[in-house]
């Protein structure tokens, strides 16, 4: 059974996906979209030549710096500053243009040092020798302004942090910076840190913001890694891994040349072939830009990573704006299904309330979130499923960027809003989000980022704030512990430190196999100005996380988005992808692949395959009890992608800490009668591979290898 359309959509899809997507772009008003730089910047050149005015001029120079045409707005803002004596002074009515000019001398340095000439440690903090600037007039310049505008206003906090910022591409951090303008931002990397290596590799795609999946498509054994980026010109690119022979370009091979890219990605198998398809979710921040709303596309895996664009025979088509999905079995029938978040702003006259796509088992989809009570609606920017009442059951949880978050129980044949009692509303600007076990007691907890108002705007500002120890007026973020009676229990202060982490991207993983949960932050907005560190936490023993941000090299300062932890070379230890790049047009940046040094501690791969179940294995709940120093420990893990921005691989991998041996396993399985099998004689540091019904898990030969990577000298990015 397939979903049926409505014929204003048939006429649209009737050529196929691609057709559809050229002809809703085709209507497009795309000179009214904050994103269409070029066409923007034309369109108010036109209007200068028929009337002069600095409100227009000012508008101009802003597009170039956001088309990336910076030296093109200096010109202009310093002739509008030249031209209006009294623009020169600094007051409150001029500091915007000498804030912009500043922001445009800081954006110099950083195209002509970490965009056009890219190496692996640029935009990295603690900058170090290689990331330095070699060509130092933009960053000199920007020092410059930004020490006249904080002479008269100290306590602008965004300044501040970004003439600190200044200082250390030029490698004059801390000594240099001004004792009265210094913030302190912690540690030099250490030897054991993680190494950017993304364009040693040839995997640093190079564009918009976007995301990530890493998997294994071709079924050959190596994690490969699917990217995207957003756009009307964004594009889908896959990196099919060889072993030693290193990541090679195949996206023309998989059938992705011509498939247009967006936002988010996400993968399951949903016809329970073996072979992984995924989901590119296009439709984002409808109110923010003119696109009008392009459709999701499902790319289904026909054998060897062929993909071909099945949404419309699969029942998927719907023309609604949204940038996160999550694939679970809402009734544990053995078939994936597909929860959509869709976004209704609140000003928005049309609801887009979210669907549910109950997959029948034939090859297709059915809609049927109202009759399930899913049909809900909000400015929706992360849904993540979890089981929080360890009923062998879905639950969903999506964060709004515009008032309460939701959480949907999952009754079996029907949710019930659980939100109200469940204490997880806030924050009330909320954007990624994913549920995972942060204590390790065997029960979901959620994590919740904010991304308010001020990280729009003062991103930088509230970064500032925070490491100077000032109150921050941004919403936290929240970590809610479950009290395991369907509640959460607000532990954000006791867990965390800091509040400042307005977060786009994200994902979690244990990086150093210790068995707790570590996860890393992709922060940033579209401001330019908005250059901060994306952030790691560190899982101390699940009873708080602190920050190795900058111990572990992992402070990229470009816009963070879609987040991956994969175990790339098969060596034991989880390794992190992170798309780089912002929305608008000049603010491009290539994606970075941070190895992991690896750590001492043991560890096991399972790759689950179910039978009753879904293919993947997906919700699968794992109790592993092993032995630390003759007692015994118990580590608890879901199969899933993770959280809702970033989809990690779905094999399941547990950090086992100082353990000598695995006394057994546990697997409950998502199926109707959720089927509990245990599994005994397993070696540390291996992978295997667990079939659902069948009693003994089979070692899979995993061929580690070392990365290979290529000089990169002389790396050079143009876009």
């Amino acid at each position: 059974m397939e979903n049926p359309v409505d014929s204003s959509q048939k006429n649209q899809i009737d050529g196929g996906m691609q057709d559809s997507i050229k002809s809703i772009l085709a209507k497009s008003q795309l000179s009214l979209s904050i994103y269409e730089n070029t066409i923007r910047s034309n369109k108010i050149k036109e209007q200068l030549t028929l009337k002069d005015n600095l409100m227009l001029r000012f508008q101009s120079a802003k597009e170039l710096l956001n088309m990336g045409n910076t030296q093109e707005a200096i010109s202009l803002i310093n002739s509008i500053l030249n031209t209006q004596g009294t623009s020169k002074r600094i007051t409150n009515e001029t500091k915007m243009l000498h804030e912009f000019l500043a922001i445009c001398f800081l954006r110099l340095g950083e195209q002509e040092n970490c965009q056009i000439n890219h190496n692996d440690d640029s935009c990295i903090i603690p900058i170090q020798e290689k990331g330095l600037h070699q060509l130092t007039n933009g960053s000199e310049k920007a020092i410059e302004k930004y020490e006249q505008i904080l002479a008269i206003f100290p306590e602008d906090y965004q300044s501040r942090w970004l003439l600190n910022l200044a200082y250390m591409t030029l490698g004059k951090y801390p000594d240099q910076v001004p004792n009265k303008f210094f913030i302190e931002i912690g540690d030099k990397n250490q030897d054991s840190s993680f190494q950017n290596i993304a364009s040693q590799m040839g995997i640093d795609m190079f564009d918009l913001s976007g995301s990530v999946i890493t998997d294994d498509f071709n079924n050959d054994g190596y994690i490969d890694i699917i990217t995207s980026s957003w756009g009307i010109n964004g594009k889908v690119k896959f990196y099919a891994n060889k072993g030693a022979s290193g990541f090679k370009d195949e996206t023309a091979e998989a059938g992705l040349n011509d498939i247009k890219g967006g936002l988010n990605l996400k993968q399951a198998d949903i016809d329970n072939d073996g072979d992984l398809d995924f989901i590119i979710l296009r439709g984002a921040w409808r109110p923010l830009r003119s696109w009008g709303i392009l459709p999701n596309s499902l790319l289904i895996n026909n054998g060897n990573a062929q993909f071909e664009d099945q949404t419309i025979t699969k029942g998927l088509y719907s023309i609604k704006p949204t940038q996160s999905a999550e694939w679970f079995d809402f009734n544990n029938d053995g078939w994936i299904d597909l929860f959509v978040a869709n976004e209704t702003t609140s000003s928005s006259t049309e609801k887009f309330p979210c669907e549910l796509f109950l997959n029948n088992g034939q090859g297709g989809f059915s809609e049927i979130a109202k009759s399930v009570n899913a049909d809900v609606t909000g400015y929706f920017k992360g849904v993540t499923s979890g089981d929080i009442n360890n009923d062998g059951l879905r639950d969903i949880f999506i964060s709004n960027l515009q008032g309460p978050n939701v959480l949907l129980l999952n009754k079996g044949n029907a949710f019930k809003n659980v939100t109200s009692q469940s204490g997880v509303e806030k924050p009330f600007a909320a954007f990624p989000c994913w549920f995972f076990d942060a204590n390790n007691d065997g029960w979901d907890d959620l994590y919740v980022s904010s991304f308010p108002n001020e990280a729009f705007t003062d991103q930088s500002g509230q970064f500032a704030r925070d490491f100077l120890n000032k109150k921050v007026s941004a919403e936290p973020s929240k970590l809610f512990i479950n009290d395991k009676q369907n509640k959460f229990l607000d532990k954000s202060s006791d867990y965390m430190n800091y509040t400042s982490l307005a977060t786009m991207g994200s994902n979690y993983g244990d990086i150093d196999n210790d068995g707790y949960l570590d996860f890393y932050l992709g922060t940033g907005a579209p401001d330019y100005r908005s250059v901060v560190p994306n952030r790691f936490f560190k899982n101390d023993s699940g009873g708080s996380f602190s920050d190795e941000t900058f111990a572990l090299g992992l402070g990229h300062i470009q816009k963070g988005h879609g987040i991956s932890f994969a175990d790339l070379n098969n060596d034991g230890n989880q390794d992190i992808y992170a798309v780089m790049g912002g929305a608008f047009e000049g603010d491009v940046f290539p994606n970075a692949l941070f190895e992991n040094p690896g750590s001492d501690h043991n560890w096991i791969k399972l790759l689950l395959k179910g039978t009753d179940s879904n293919h993947s294995a997906i919700g699968a709940r794992l109790e592993l009890t092993c032995v630390v120093a003759g007692i015994e420990r118990v580590i608890y893990h879901t199969v899933s992608s993770g959280a809702s921005f970033g989809a990690n691989a779905l094999i399941a991998h547990l950090g086992l800490g100082n353990a000598s041996s695995i006394k057994s396993l546990t697997v409950q399985w998502p199926n109707k009668a959720l089927t509990k099998t245990e599994y005994t004689g397993l070696e540390l540091n291996t992978t295997y591979s667990i079939v659902e019904n069948e009693s003994t898990p089979k070692p899979v030969e995993t061929k580690s290898f070392t990365f290979k990577k290529s000089d990169p000298a002389g790396h050079t990015h143009h876009h």
